[in-house]
């Protein structure tokens, strides 16, 4: 499925796909609710920033990266946005 989305929607999706991608994941994996820990996801160039206030899930968020990174990458492709493909980096 095509959707026709302006830049500033086609941002607010990539970051909230890639929001959600963390929660289900450690969600599945942990049984943890990340959202108390995520502070902010920011898009610059072709890296997505993931901002946590806790150095701790940085590292945990490490050994998920291929989940996350498949799941968010599932969410992208379902929308037909191929022409994204960002380095996820957790600050």
């Amino acid at each position: 499925m095509k959707l026709f989305l302006n830049e500033k929607k086609t941002e607010l999706f990539i970051k909230t796909s890639l929001w959600n991608s963390i929660i289900e994941v450690f969600l599945q994996e942990k049984n943890i609710d990340m959202s108390s820990y995520l502070v902010s996801i920011q898009i610059k160039n072709d890296t997505l920033l993931i901002k946590t206030n806790n150095p701790l899930i940085n590292s945990e968020l490490h050994l998920f990266y291929d989940k996350i990174n498949y799941n968010f990458q599932n969410k992208i492709k379902n929308i037909d946005l191929k022409d994204y493909n960002f380095e996820i980096k957790f600050i």
